[in-house]
C-alpha cells in the first residue's frame, strides 16, 4: 500500500497555477476537480476532467450566444438533441466552435488532440497519461478556452477582416447579403472591441479607396460598416472621436456617413468636417455630391451646411454638373442660369442632365419651376441648342410621361412670354403640338384655354405682323382641339394695322 502511495506522489502534478487564468467563475468547478485529481496523482481522472471543463465551457458559450444569435441557438438545439439521445457531442462541439469562431483552425487541431487522448485515457485498460501530457492538456484548454471571454475578441476580428479584405468570393456582392453577415458577426464580437474593429477596417479601406481593381472589397466594406454602426450605435465613438476619424479616414467615412441615420449622430464638428471633405473631393470626383444631396433631402444638413452645398453646386461648370448626377431639383437654379446663357456648350450639358434624370425627377419640382423649365427649354431650342431640340422631340414622342407643367411651360412659351406679350417661336411648333396631343383631353382642353386667355389679355410685340399670325393659325388648323386658340389669335390679328 505504501508503494502505491509513493508512486502516486511521484506522479502528482500541480495545476493550480493554470486555474488562476480562468476568466469565468462558472468554468472553475470542473477544472478544480482536475487540479485535485492531479495533485493526488490520479492523472487519468485529471485528464478527463480537464477535457470536460473544456467541453462544458464551449457549451456554455453557445448557450450565452443564443440570446442574441439564432445560429448559436440552432447549435444549442442540436447539442440538446444529441445529449437526450445519449450521443457524444464532444467532436460536434469542437467542429461548431471552429465554424462559429470560438476557435481558430490551429486551436481546433490542438484541442482535437486533447479530445482524442481523453478518449484513450478514459478506458482503464489503456495506459495513463504522463505528468507532462496532463500539464500540456491543462495549458491548452486554459489558453484556448477557459481564459477567453464569452464574446470573441481580437483574434476573431482579425480573421473576419482578413476574409473580407482578401477573399473576393467570401460574400455575395449584394448589399443584403453583406448586411446579413455583418449582423451575424457583430453579436459574436465583444462589445469592448467594436471601436478597434471598425478603426482597423477603416484603415484598410482608406488604402483601397479610389482603386478600381479593389472596388468590390471597398464597396463591401462600406455596406458592412454601415450595418455594424446601425446595429451597435454611433456611441461606439464620442463626437470628438468621430471628428478625429473623419480626418483620418475621409474617403471611407464620406460614404459610410452618407446614411442619414449615421450622419445625424456623429456630432456637428464631424458633420462640418465631412461636408468639407465631400466638397473638396467633388472637385476631382463630382459624383460624391450625391451624398450631400441625400443628406439635404432627408433634412439632416444644418442651415450652414446646406448653404455650403448650394454654393458648390452654383459654382460648378455645366460639364461637372452633368458628371455629378445630381437631381433636377438640386441643380434647378444652375440649370436655368445655364440655359439663359445663349451658349450651347453651357446649355447642352444641363439639358442632358434634365433628360437623363427623367420625368420622375422633374415631377419633384414645384409647378412654377416646371413651367419655368419648360419655357427655358423651348427658348434654348429656338436658339439652336441641339440638346434642347432633342428634349422637345422626346417630350413630343411621350408627352404624357413628362409632368404636365413642363409641357405647359413649353406651350405657353410658344405663344406668349411671362408678361402675356404675344410673339411666336415656331421653329419647334410641331414638337410642342405633338406633346399637347399626348395629354389627356381634360388637361389639353385646360391648357389650350389658358394659352387663349393669355393671348386675349396680351398684346403683340412690335415686330410681330399679320403674316406670322397667319402662319401659326394655318399650322394650328391641322388639329381640331386648337379652335379656341385660333379664335383668340384671329381676334388679335384682326386688330393689327393693315400691311402695305
Amino acid at each position: 500500500m505504501s508503494g502505491i502511495t509513493l508512486n502516486r506522489r511521484q506522479r502528482a502534478v500541480d495545476l493550480s497555477s493554470y486555474a488562476e487564468d480562468i476568466l469565468i467563475d462558472d468554468d472553475r468547478p470542473l477544472f478544480s476537480d482536475a487540479v485535485a485529481a492531479a495533485k493526488g496523482g490520479a492523472l487519468r481522472a485529471a485528464y478527463v476532467m480537464i477535457w470536460l471543463s473544456c467541453a462544458e465551457s464551449i457549451k456554455r458559450r453557445f448557450r450565452e450566444a443564443q440570446r442574441k444569435d439564432d445560429a448559436a441557438g440552432r447549435i444549442v438545439g442540436e447539442i440538446d438533441r444529441r445529449e437526450q439521445e445519449q450521443k457524444s457531442v464532444d467532436k460536434f462541439l469542437l467542429e461548431k466552435a471552429r465554424e462559429y469562431g470560438f476557435l481558430t483552425d490551429s486551436e481546433y487541431e490542438i484541442l482535437s488532440h486533447v479530445y482524442e487522448m481523453r478518449c484513450c485515457y478514459a478506458h482503464p485498460y489503456e495506459k495513463a497519461p504522463s505528468p507532462e501530457e496532463v500539464t500540456h492538456a491543462a495549458a491548452a484548454v486554459v489558453e484556448h478556452v477557459l481564459s477567453k471571454p464569452l464574446k470573441l475578441r481580437h483574434g476573431f476580428g482579425e480573421r473576419v477582416l482578413k476574409s473580407l479584405l482578401e477573399k473576393p468570393r467570401y460574400l455575395d456582392d449584394h448589399q443584403p447579403a453583406v448586411a446579413a453577415f455583418a449582423k451575424d458577426m457583430i453579436v459574436r464580437l465583444d462589445e469592448n472591441i467594436y471601436g478597434w474593429f471598425l478603426e482597423k477596417y477603416w484603415k484598410e479601406l482608406e488604402e483601397l479607396a479610389g482603386d478600381p481593381s479593389m472596388g468590390l472589397f471597398f464597396r463591401r466594406g462600406i455596406w458592412f460598416c454601415q450595418t455594424v454602426i446601425r446595429e451597435v450605435g454611433c456611441q461606439v465613438f464620442t463626437h470628438d472621436e468621430w471628428h478625429e476619424k473623419v480626418g483620418q479616414f475621409p474617403k471611407t467615412l464620406m460614404q459610410i456617413c452618407e446614411d442619414p441615420d449615421i450622419f445625424k449622430e456623429i456630432g456637428v464638428r464631424a458633420q462640418d468636417s465631412l461636408v468639407g471633405v465631400i466638397i473638396d473631393e467633388s472637385k476631382i470626383h463630382p459624383h460624391v455630391l450625391v451624398y450631400l444631396e441625400r443628406l439635404s433631402d432627408c433634412g439632416e444638413l444644418t442651415k450652414r451646411q446646406k448653404a455650403r452645398f448650394r454654393m458648390r453646386v452654383l459654382k460648378m461648370q455645366p460639364s461637372e454638373l452633368r458628371a455629378a448626377c445630381l437631381s433636377t431639383k438640386t441643380c434647378f437654379k444652375k440649370i436655368i442660369h445655364a440655359m439663359k446663357s445663349y451658349d450651347w456648350n453651357i446649355q447642352n450639358p444641363v439639358i442632358d442632365l434634365v433628360m437623363s434624370n427623367g420625368p420622375e425627377k422633374a415631377a419633384i419640382l414645384s409647378n412654377e419651376q416646371q413651367v419655368e423649365l419648360g419655357r427655358n427649354i423651348l427658348q434654348a431650342a429656338e436658339g439652336g441648342s441641339w440638346s434642347a431640340s432633342r428634349f422637345l422631340k422626346r417630350v413630343a414622342d411621350g408627352g404624357a410621361s413628362w409632368p404636365f407643367d413642363v409641357v405647359r411651360g413649353m406651350a405657353m412659351e410658344m405663344f406668349t412670354n411671362e408678361k402675356n406679350e404675344i410673339r411666336f417661336k415656331v421653329k419647334h411648333l410641331e414638337s410642342v403640338l405633338s406633346a399637347i396631343d399626348g395629354l389627356d383631353e381634360e388637361k389639353r382642353t385646360m391648357l389650350v384655354a389658358e394659352i387663349a386667355l393669355s393671348v386675349d389679355k396680351g398684346a403683340p410685340k412690335k415686330f410681330v405682323d399679320r403674316r406670322e399670325f397667319d402662319t401659326v393659325i394655318d399650322r394650328l388648323a391641322e388639329r381640331q382641339w386648337t379652335a379656341p386658340l385660333i379664335n383668340s389669335l384671329q381676334e388679335k390679328a384682326a386688330a393689327l394695322p393693315e400691311e402695305d
